[in-house]
């Protein structure tokens, strides 16, 4: 491949307050097989303590102060400080590939191309529930495995906000990232807006990055609670598309659910019957047995016992977390 002709790349990296993991991937950044001519990295940063500009001064890169207002208005504050004909956005808790940005770069040789999303995998090898995000049969993460033009977001192609890039024209079409959207969703808006702008999406395994999945339950479910709230905003925003349908549907139909297993559990309260209380117990249960049984026949190997037995588990509370989250943020906007 002539490399003479791939573009020149901005890679904007918003960051708040993260300066464990920032370092990690300002090295993978420096050690990017792409003409360093071509390249400039942009750190967003809103950490009001100078600590991350300190350690960003180790490198040759451009920092530029934000007042932490939300993701897509830092992706927008480091857009428009950047130069290049294709502007790429990862995360700071992040590890990018050596090969990214020229991945990235192959596909934007096609005009017709507006945004490049990619694969993102685990960083932390050997936690459980890193291991987790990246086998649940509901994925958090993209793990696509063959590379897809499409101008419609499946859910089986949905990008992340950490592993994706643009063409400026593209965005400055679409009058840059909707700084309305936080919390999660506000990758899935801007690219669906692309689309629609009459740009093509490339969707590409090879275009690949590390991320550091929360390892702890805690952590792990208030990030799926902020997605639920983020997702709530995209809904609220009005886009009409697919997702918009998916994600409307799977919330009715876990508020629904809810709804259902009350009503056994009230007439128990009112009748004293232990019957009711049996019939909830048996609906409580029964979603984890069915997700046990697909856990198993992906699983076959008996040393997977135990994610045959927890993965169902992780899959009801995280999607418990994330409609309520959603909740919580259609009620907060009512106030």
């Amino acid at each position: 491949m002539d490399r003479s002709n791939l573009p020149s790349i901005s890679v904007v990296v918003p960051t708040i307050n993260s300066r464990g993991t920032l370092e990690t991937l300002l090295k993978s950044l420096m050690d990017l097989d792409y003409d360093i001519k071509k390249i400039e990295v942009i750190i967003v940063d809103g950490d009001k303590s100078g600590e991350t500009e300190k350690i960003a001064s180790a490198y040759p890169f451009t920092v530029v102060k934000d007042e932490a207002k939300g993701l897509n208005r830092a992706r927008n504050i480091g857009l428009k400080n950047s130069i290049c004909e294709i502007v790429a956005f990862t995360d700071d808790d992040c590890v990018v590939s050596r090969d990214w940005t020229l991945r990235i770069a192959e596909s934007f040789l096609d005009p017709s191309v507006g945004f490049v999303g990619g694969r993102v995998l685990g960083y932390a090898k050997g936690e459980f529930l890193s291991a987790y995000v990246d086998e649940t049969i509901v994925p958090i993460m993209p793990r696509f495995k063959e590379k897809v033009v499409t101008r419609k977001l499946r859910r089986s192609y949905l990008p992340a906000g950490c592993n994706m890039a643009f063409r400026r024209t593209a965005l400055e079409k679409i009058n840059f990232l909707d700084e309305r959207i936080s919390y999660g969703f506000d990758d899935i808006e801007s690219v669906e807006r692309i689309a629609e702008a009459g740009f093509n999406l490339v969707l590409d395994p090879e275009v690949l990055i590390f991320h550091r999945h929360r390892v702890k339950i805690r952590e792990f479910l208030k990030q799926n609670f902020r997605y639920g709230r983020g997702g709530m905003l995209y809904l609220l925003a009005g886009t009409k598309s697919y997702i918009h349908q998916s994600l409307s549907n799977y919330l009715v139909g876990v508020f629904s659910g809810l709804m259902i297993l009350a009503l056994p559990l009230l007439a128990a309260l009112i009748t004293g019957n232990p019957l009711f209380i049996m019939v909830t117990m048996v609906l409580s249960i029964a979603p984890w047995l069915s997700l046990m049984g697909v856990y198993a026949r992906r699983f076959k190997d008996g040393n997977k016992l135990k994610r045959i037995f927890l993965y169902p588990l992780l899959d009801i509370l995280r999607g418990l977390s994330f409609a309520f989250g959603a909740l919580y943020q259609f009620l907060s906007r009512r106030r």
